[in-house]
């Protein structure tokens, strides 16, 4: 009989030993035992997705999607000046700390039944720089309506409304509905 006391206390203490360690080990942070790669991939993530949390909060992401047009990329990583506030955000956060990054706007084509994308942070597709496998990437959307107006010039000015722009390069993806279309922001960073 006491023998199995003993042995029923044994088994009790070893599931409190096991028990105790299980949920110590939950407690214990991990992020000290990252790679260094890892640890610069999810600082770049949470800048990136910082960055693009701003620029959406102060209307910076509609002004700079509403003044892309076709051929003419206005956010081209201009690192002495910036035609707009996002490309300045942009040129803040990630240029001089010489973080490289390509931003896509991705957008519903009515024509031809499937999102479309463009690359708006270069000045051609010979600038591509393919991005590493530890890129960071931060996404935001923007949802553009029928009179939101257009940007014009230095993106400073406005111009008539995107229904009425040709050549923009989002189409007007509902024609029957006030939203013209919504623009999925990609921002990659390595």
């Amino acid at each position: 009989m006491r023998g199995q006391a003993y042995t029923l206390e044994g088994v009790l203490a070893a599931i409190v030993v096991v028990t105790a360690t299980v949920y110590g080990l939950s407690a214990v942070d991990t992020g000290p035992f990252q790679t260094g790669a890892q640890q610069r991939t999810a600082a770049l993530e949470t800048r990136a997705s910082d960055t693009l949390s701003l620029a959406a909060e102060t209307g910076a992401l509609h002004n700079a999607t509403a003044c892309y047009s076709v051929g003419t990329p206005t956010l081209n990583g201009n690192q002495t000046g910036s035609s707009t506030a996002f490309e300045s955000m942009l040129n803040r956060s990630f240029d001089r700390q010489g973080e490289q990054y390509n931003l896509y706007f991705s957008y519903w084509d009515s024509d031809s039944s499937a999102r479309q994308t463009a690359l708006v942070s270069q000045e051609s597709d010979e600038n591509v720089v393919e991005r590493p496998a530890d890129a960071a990437v931060a996404t935001e959307t923007v949802t553009l309506t029928d009179n939101m107006p257009a940007r014009i010039g230095d993106c400073s000015g406005t111009g008539p409304s995107l229904s009425a722009v040709d050549g923009y390069f989002a189409p007007d993806a509902e024609p029957d509905s006030i939203v013209y279309n919504v623009v999925e922001v990609r921002l990659v960073v390595w």
